[in-house]
């Protein structure tokens, strides 16, 4: 494809910028007419039109692929066609402002929401809730991936003192209403999981040298390393369980030592 560079004065002083611009609006906005040959030269095979086409066409591949990859396991819980079907008009509503494709499915998520089929009825399905919660789950996932934070932590140990442990930097407590976590990791390791019913879970996402760990925990877990995880304190965690869940202060200190040897086995753990 050829920018023209003689058909007009007029195209011929439009700045690189215009043109880059009236490019960008074709790729994203391919529904809409475009100026073609005001910016592109036809040639004896392919009109100004069908030199566009053919990257719009190149350009919308390469993002449904995005999404795809972004979104293995909603893929599979839709179906890819009716995945790409709400691919394609996500895009189109929010199409990519971005210098990296990692932001893509940023508002899938909201997306979903906002276009559920049962948004306006009094009584609504749990199904859309479970594509909403794994949407926002996934893309969760890819920006973990990215998440810049300082990684030369030292590991901690069952000899580290408890006031000098510390989570490791990239660390996410995750509540969902469907088993999102377990669908997923069937889904993307290609045992081919049916659509669970509402199920409350919890799950760990962690970071530990740029590999990825995702862990389910129970309910009591979840409140005591998200404790933990707001105050830095191991003492205040135990005495909320106690508090607020009226738990047994001997019972939870043998759970707490059990806890503690499970976790840093799987890297949940640095020191100060």
């Amino acid at each position: 494809m050829k920018i023209i560079k003689d058909a007009s004065r007029e195209a011929a002083e439009k700045s690189f910028a215009q043109i880059q611009q009236w490019m960008q609006n074709q790729l994203m906005h391919p529904q809409f007419a475009g100026d073609y040959e005001a910016y592109v030269k036809s040639t004896s095979k392919l009109s100004a039109k069908q030199h566009v086409n053919i990257y719009q066409r190149s350009y919308i591949a390469r993002l449904r692929d995005c999404m795809v990859a972004q979104f293995p396991a909603l893929s599979h819980a839709l179906g890819r066609q009716l995945f790409l079907q709400f691919a394609d008009l996500y895009l189109l509503e929010y199409p990519s402002k971005s210098y990296t494709l990692g932001d893509l499915g940023q508002h899938f998520g909201a997306f979903l929401e906002e276009t559920r089929p049962d948004k306006d009825a009094e009584i609504k399905e749990t199904w859309p809730d479970f594509m909403i919660e794994l949407a926002d789950f996934e893309f969760l996932i890819n920006n973990s991936f990215d998440e810049k934070v300082h990684e030369n932590h030292q590991k901690a140990t069952l000899e580290t003192k408890e006031e000098s442990l510390q989570l490791v930097p990239v660390f996410h407590l995750l509540k969902h209403e469907h088993p999102i976590s377990l669908y997923y990791k069937e889904a993307v390791n290609d045992r081919d999981p049916q659509l669970p019913f509402p199920q409350e879970s919890y799950c760990a996402l962690l970071r530990r040298n740029y590999r990825l760990g995702l862990f389910e925990i129970y309910p009591i877990q979840y409140h005591f390393l998200a404790k933990f995880k707001e105050t830095q304190s191991i003492t205040q965690a135990k005495q909320f369980l106690v508090n607020q869940f009226k738990v047994d202060a001997d019972e939870l200190e043998n759970h707490w030592q059990q806890w503690k040897t499970k976790w840093l086995e799987e890297g949940f753990f640095v020191k100060q």
